[in-house]
């Protein structure tokens, strides 16, 4: 009742996502979609509503079942600090099985900490980070993903055609839930 008066109110109907809470195990709901979606309604919430630490519970919940998108989420989540105590080797763990999962955002992030991580070794592993920061890269321009396309010119730019030829073969090569 407090709900809908409070929907009234604002001029939105509110949902009582809020009642099955991670303090209440008997009300976790045990399909991936289901926890996904309430972490997004937790984490895009208004007011009350908005809570990154709960969000990242429920996504955390998914993720661990296999949804990408709480995996990209996540991964998200834990390089920014949001909700959870920021990581980088946790983000980079959860953005790497999202892309391995076929996600275009996951798979364009991976990319880009490949060529950061290609700019601090020394030649022999900076040419394998630059050719698979090619392929996650590749992978992400073909959906289209947003910026994708400038940052695979770019990181081309500083790689052999070897390199190049390598990354183009592993893209191509690229089997979502696969070995990648």
């Amino acid at each position: 009742m407090a709900l809908a008066f409070l929907g009234r109110w604002l001029g939105r109907p509110l949902k009582p996502v809020l009642h099955a809470t991670l303090d209440q195990p008997t009300a976790v709901p045990q399909d991936a979609e289901t926890q996904f979606n309430l972490g997004r309604e937790l984490a895009e919430g208004e007011g009350a509503i908005h809570d990154y630490a709960q969000a990242a519970g429920w996504y955390l919940k998914a993720a661990g079942q296999g949804h990408c998108v709480a995996q990209f989420n996540l991964g998200l989540m834990y390089g920014q600090g949001q909700g959870v105590v920021r990581n980088e080797a946790t983000a980079g763990m959860w953005l790497r099985k999202a892309a391995e999962l076929g996600h275009p955002g996951a798979q364009y992030h991976v990319g880009v900490a490949q060529h950061r991580a290609s700019k601090k070794l020394q030649q022999s592993g900076a040419s394998e980070c630059r050719i698979e920061a090619l392929k996650w890269l590749h992978l992400a321009v073909v959906p289209g993903y947003r910026g994708a396309e400038a940052a695979r010119e770019f990181v081309t730019l500083g790689m052999t055609r070897e390199e190049v030829a390598e990354g183009g073969r592993r893209a191509l090569a690229f089997v979502p839930g696969g070995t990648a």
